[in-house]
Formats: structure tokens, C-alpha cells, sequence
């Protein structure tokens, strides 16, 4: 078919050059100069005037592809006159379809009859008879537009646009309706004189985007209009009035800007509202990143709300901490540089900020390289910190500063049998400077070395099937030396024990806590891992130290010489389902942690989610009751276009659920309805929850770029 279609080309462009040669007029010549190649089953010469083509016409030109039935070239009036059924596509991707048309050689002008417009392959408008005008305009009379598939002749779609007249601009990508009559399911619903809406070729034409009602028991109900204005090619800003019941107002902003190097995003609001009147209200966050010399990329953050309750009100954000910061990096082969200086502001009521770090800086530099002579590696590591207070008050105003080096070994041999040893070594120096707090000395110092060496036996069997199992015991003895710096715990007060880092030096996670003393960190592994995709693995372990050295809360499971047992499940089935437990048990097997998380992944991107955590009390970890919350989300599809979103989180602790959401969706080729419901405690203060509500209508073919219909396609 292929050979033939290319035989059929080849000839009738032969045919179509040697008339023109006969025609012996270089003004004719010129004028289907446009006409980049015509291609038919049957191609005619009536005289040295029209040139007929019939049958499977097609004609490039100019970008423009047309196909049809029938062709008429006349030479005389420089017109085209086309049979249907035609199809019109040009390069901005706009197709018309019609049954008749009479257009100009170069197909850019002239009347079609029965046309149908089709744009970004999503919304269809229909009218009696179009005008295309400079290959630019569609002008379209007595117009009904939708994207919505009819099937069958006389069936109402579920949504329409009729208007006098329709004007299509391919270049500026806007759409004109004039005496715009909307409708659903036949219905009229408003009536516009004029309506302007992009078509969707262009993802950053000026006008409206989509709109959303939202409804609280603090606001009431209102409704959210977006406007979308480009500047220029690589700038944008889009305003968003949101208008509500009792005559809060609220003007929300968005802008971008891209450059050479990086980008920026700035968003804020600015209200006044009846929460709090004659307050004007608002919050600021602004954002970016940028290629700066050396390799080095320059990020930064900046966030500011007029008040603390702002936030959570209009639901911008649910941080209860603001952080702005501006961060230095490099990533390079065994380098990482690092550094950042960030301003905390809290926004929690029953947090005093003059109590707390306030700004707070961190800098690393951290340096891999092979050990020459001995093997393995080197690691280097400059580390430095600092944070302070806006109190200056003795012990609650307390500020510190420090300066860390460390320098690092390790190495990892296999042995005949397959026994694995490691050794690890380490030398740390430490300066720290602590100011507004008698409690310490205002500059410590302290040089310590540590040290681990671990025995590991893995002994592997495998299955009939291609899988294996897997038992691994470790045994490590690790050895840390007294620091000798003694300062309070601002950065290491959660401390926890898990398989990541059992074999660690330092369970502790920041700076002010080393863990020091000898102990012997053990553990045996088992897994078994399937070809169908089914994996388990199971992880038991304990800490022995030779003494207790006093470092950690008995709560924690991690005080005494020896620790509370870790166990650990971790269980993956296909990438469908995932399941982990962690649990931290005594020999009473009383509990001082247990974690669990699942996730299962449904066929048409269903899945569901859950996670529990209990904790005892810990007052050396600001936990003064127990913790026990769970938190689950899902998401359904029911059949092809209805969908189901659900959330809750509930702390059993004080016995309320802090947040439960509920949303549902319907989406099929022509429209998009999402409906929600989300009902949250916004503080711990609170006494009765908030209700919000949402609802947004979306219709396919105005500006939407993620989807494309099916128009056009039924199934019987």
C-alpha cells in the first residue's frame, strides 16, 4: 500500500508540473507556486484554465494539509473549489471540517459550508457557514460549541455554548463569542453579550482561568475567579479575586519569572474580612533558584503572614513555622558543599519565639576520597552551626555557636567463606561558644576518637523458582571516647532506634549529643526475595554496652546497658502492596515505640494509605502524655469517569479526629466536576472544627492543556 500511495504521488505531481509547462504562463505558475504538492487518484486538465482532481485529494501547502473528495483548481478566478468531506489542518493544530468550500489558491481565505471547527482536539464549534480570513480568522455564524460527544443525530449534549457569531484569532489563540447563550443539558443557564476564552494551543494566553466555589463556617461560601496575564515570554502574573458572604474580599496573586540562570515565584493574598474587621490581612511568600558561578546554585525563601491564624483561615498553608531562608550548595564528584541561614517564625499560640532559636545557621563541607595504601576510603567532614535567641534573659535566652572537624576511615573485606568484616575509624574535634546561660562554660573544646569493627556472615540459599533467601547475622563493637563538652540539648531531643541506624556511631540526630561508651550493637537479617516480585525482609536486634553511661531517657527504649529489642518487618508484594512495622518492646515485650505504614496500589490508579504511631511519654523529648495517632488516605475510581478521594487523621490521645476530607470527582471527555468536604481542627485550642467546602466546574477545550478528549469518538 505503501509503494502504491508513493507511485500515486509521484505521478500525479508529474502530471500537474507538465500542465503547468503546457500552460506556458509564468504568472499561472506563479500562482499555485503555492502548492507544495496535490496528490489524487485521478487528476484532470479541462483546457489551460481548471485543473480537476478527484478522488482522495490531498493538498500540502504552506503548512496547511487539506484533504477531500474533489478538487477545481480554476486559474482564471484564482479560486479552489472543494467537495467534502473535508478536513483542514494547519501547523497551529486548528482543524475544519466541512462539507463545501470555495477558498483562494493559497487556501487562507474563503468560505466554507457546514463547517465544523475543532480546537486543540478537544472543543468543537459548529456553525452554518465560515469565513476563514488571512489563514488567521474563522469567523462562524449561527455557532453552537462543545466538547461533549453526540452520537446520535438529535441528542443534547451535556454542555453548549450557542452564539449569533463566533470568532476564532489562531494567532492571538483566543476564541470570540458574541451573543453567548450557555446551556446544560438544553437548559439556558446566562446569557453573555460578548465572551472571551483562549483555545488552548497557547498554555500562556491572557484571560480567566478555571473558577472555584469554596464555603467555611468562618468565611462562608464565595467564589474564587483566577485571571491569567502574561509579560511578555518568560514573566506571568495571575490575580485572583476570592469574594465571599459577609463581605470579605480577598485579592490573591501569583508571579513567575524565569531568567538565564534560575527562576523566582512570589504568592501572597491580601483580605479584609469580618474575623478580623478593619484588619487589613495577608501573607507574602516568595521563592528562587539560581545558577551562580563555580557550580554553585544560590536558593532562597522568604514568607511573612500578618498574623498567625491568617494561614490556616484560607487555607494557604498548614505550616505552624515559617521559615525563611537563603541557601549556598555544590554537588560534585566526592564533594558536597553546603550552606544556610534561616529565620524561624512560629505561628503556634502557645509558642513564646523569644524562648527559641530564631536564626539559625549551618554550614558543611564534606570530602570523599580513596585511602592510598590501605584501601577504602577517606572521608573529611567541616561542619559548622549556630543559632540564637531574640531573649537575652540568662539560661531561656541562651545562644550557642560551633565549629566540628572530623576525619574518617573504613575499609570492607570478604573472606574465602564468604564472612564480611568491616572497620571503621574515626577522629573528631569540637569547638563550641555559649553565651546567656550560667549553666555552662562560655567556650568548651574537645578532641575524640571512635571506632567500630563488624562481623557479618551472609548465607544465602536459592529457590527452585530463581529467588533466594537470605540470613545474615551482624555483630558490631563500637567504641566512642568522652567528648568532653558538656552543653544543654537544643537539636538531639528525639532520639529513636530503627534499622537504619543501629550500626551507627550516633543515634543522636544534631550536634549538642554524642553517643558515647563501648557496646556491642547486634542484629540478625532475614529475607526472601521471589521472581514473581515478592519480597520480605525481617530485622531483629539489640544494644549491649559495658555500662550504662547515663545518656538516655529510659522512655526511649535506648537507656541502660541493654537496649529495648527492635523489630522490623518490611513486606513488598509486586509493587501493589507495602507494609512496614517497627517496634521497640523490653523483655516484658512492654512497648516504648510501634510504627506502622501500608500502602496498597489499586488497579486504575486506586490506592490506599495508612500510618499509625504510638509513643510513650517522654519528658526529656517534650512528650508529656503518650502519642497514638493514625492518619489514612484513599483514592477510588469507580468505573471510567467517577472517582473518590477520603482522608482522615485522628489523634487517640485526646480522643478527636484533627482533620477528615472528603472529595469526589466526575471527569469524562467534555467536563470536569470536583466536589469536597474537609473538616479540621486548625489549633489545639480549638473547640469546635472548621468546615470547608469546594466545588469547581472545569470544561474541557478553554485553556485546559493536560487532557484531550475523545471527541468525535461512539462506540455502538
Amino acid at each position: 500500500m505503501m509503494f502504491v500511495r508513493e507511485i500515486r504521488f509521484l505521478m500525479t505531481t508529474l502530471i500537474v508540473i507538465f500542465w503547468l509547462g503546457l500552460a506556458g504562463s509564468q504568472s499561472f505558475a506563479q500562482d499555485v507556486s503555492n502548492v507544495t504538492a496535490l496528490v489524487a487518484d485521478v487528476v484532470q486538465v479541462d483546457g489551460n484554465e481548471r485543473l480537476i482532481a478527484s478522488g482522495n485529494v490531498e493538498i500540502f501547502t504552506q503548512g496547511t494539509r487539506v484533504r477531500a473528495s474533489r478538487i477545481t483548481y480554476d486559474r482564471a478566478a484564482d479560486r479552489v473549489m472543494i467537495e467534502g468531506p473535508i478536513e483542514l489542518r494547519d501547523e497551529t493544530g486548528t482543524i475544519v471540517l466541512a462539507d463545501q468550500a470555495d477558498m483562494d489558491s493559497g487556501l487562507t481565505n474563503g468560505i466554507l459550508r457546514g463547517a465544523r471547527l475543532v480546537l486543540n482536539e478537544q472543543i468543537q464549534v459548529a456553525g452554518a457557514e465560515m469565513a476563514r480570513r488571512q489563514g488567521r480568522f474563522n469567523d462562524l455564524r449561527k455557532v453552537a460549541a462543545s466538547s461533549c460527544k453526540v452520537c446520535e443525530e438529535g441528542e443534547t449534549p451535556l454542555w453548549e455554548i450557542r452564539a449569533s457569531r463566533v470568532i476564532h484569532d489562531q494567532t492571538e489563540g483566543q476564541v470570540y463569542f458574541y451573543n453567548a447563550r450557555f446551556r446544560i443539558a438544553g437548559f439556558p443557564v446566562f446569557y453573555m453579550p460578548a465572551l472571551r476564552v483562549p483555545d488552548g494551543t497557547d498554555p500562556r494566553v491572557r484571560g480567566f482561568l478555571t473558577p472555584s466555589i469554596r464555603s467555611t463556617t468562618e468565611l462562608g461560601t464565595g467564589i474564587k475567579l483566577p485571571y491569567f496575564v502574561p509579560l511578555g515570554d518568560h514573566a506571568d502574573i495571575t490575580l485572583t479575586p476570592y469574594i465571599t458572604e459577609n463581605d470579605n474580599r480577598t485579592v490573591e496573586g501569583r508571579y513567575r519569572q524565569a531568567f538565564r540562570n534560575g527562576d523566582i515565584l512570589a504568592e501572597g493574598a491580601v483580605s479584609r474580612d469580618s474575623l478580623l474587621p478593619d484588619t487589613n490581612r495577608g501573607y507574602l511568600f516568595l521563592s528562587g533558584t539560581f545558577a551562580v558561578p563555580m557550580d554553585f546554585t544560590l536558593s532562597f525563601s522568604a514568607k511573612s503572614t500578618s498574623d498567625t491564624p491568617y494561614l490556616r483561615d484560607y487555607d494557604y498553608s498548614e505550616e505552624d513555622r515559617l521559615d525563611s531562608f537563603i541557601s549556598l550548595s555544590r554537588i560534585r564528584t566526592g564533594e558536597r558543599i553546603e550552606g544556610t541561614l534561616t529565620h524561624y517564625n512560629s505561628l503556634r499560640a502557645d509558642f513564646n519565639d523569644d524562648d527559641e532559636p530564631n536564626i539559625v545557621g549551618d554550614a558543611n563541607w564534606n570530602r570523599r576520597m580513596q585511602a592510598p595504601g590501605l584501601g577504602g576510603w577517606l572521608d573529611f567532614d567541616l561542619i559548622g552551626h549556630f543559632h540564637q535567641r531574640e531573649s537575652s534573659e540568662d539560661v531561656v535566652g541562651r545562644d550557642m555557636g560551633q565549629l566540628r572537624g572530623r576525619a574518617g576511615w573504613q575499609q570492607r573485606w570478604t573472606g574465602a567463606s564468604g564472612v564480611r568484616l568491616a572497620a571503621r575509624a574515626e577522629l573528631t574535634a569540637d569547638v563550641k561558644q555559649i553565651t546567656d546561660d550560667s549553666n555552662y562554660d562560655r567556650t568548651q573544646t574537645g578532641l575524640w576518637p571512635q571506632g567500630a569493627v563488624t562481623l557479618s556472615w551472609p548465607l544465602m540459599r536459592p529457590s527452585a523458582d530463581g529467588g533466594h533467601q537470605l540470613l545474615e547475622p551482624v555483630v558490631q563493637l563500637a567504641h566512642t571516647a568522652d567528648t568532653g563538652i558538656e552543653s544543654a540539648n537544643d537539636d538531639s531531643t528525639q532520639v529513636a532506634l530503627d534499622s537504619g541506624n543501629l550500626f551507627e556511631f550516633n543515634r543522636y540526630p544534631g550536634l549538642d549529643r554524642t553517643e558515647t561508651g563501648t557496646r556491642v550493637n547486634a542484629a540478625l537479617r532475614y529475607s526472601i526475595v521471589d521472581t514473581k516480585g515478592i519480597s520480605i525482609r525481617l530485622t531483629g536486634g539489640r544494644i549491649y554496652r559495658l555500662s550504662d553511661t547515663d545518656q538516655f531517657s529510659v522512655e526511649s527504649g535506648l537507656s541502660g546497658t541493654e537496649s529495648d529489642w527492635l523489630g522490623q518487618i518490611d513486606l513488598d508484594i509486586t509493587n501493589t502492596i507495602q507494609f512496614r512495622t517497627l517496634a521497640l518492646f523490653d523483655d516484658t515485650f512492654d512497648l516504648s515505640l510501634y510504627e506502622a505504614r501500608i500502602q496498597i496500589n489499586g488497579p486504575f490508579g486506586s490506592s490506599i494509605s495508612s500510618n499509625y504511631v504510638w509513643q510513650g511519654a517522654d519528658t526529656s523529648a517534650d512528650l508529656s502524655d503518650d502519642v497514638s495517632e493514625i492518619a489514612a488516605a484513599a483514592r477510588v475510581n469507580i468505573g471510567s469517569a467517577w472517582s473518590a478521594t477520603g482522608e482522615v487523621r485522628r489523634d487517640f490521645t485526646v480522643g478527636r479526629t484533627n482533620y477528615s476530607g472528603l472529595g469526589i470527582a466526575y471527569q469524562n471527555e467534555c467536563i470536569r466536576v470536583d466536589l469536597s468536604l474537609a473538616r479540621e481542627f486548625r489549633a489545639t485550642t480549638d473547640v469546635d472544627p472548621t468546615t470547608t467546602y469546594g466545588f469547581s466546574v472545569e470544561l474541557a477545550g478553554f485553556g485546559n492543556q493536560n487532557r484531550r478528549s475523545s471527541l468525535g469518538q461512539c462506540t455502538n
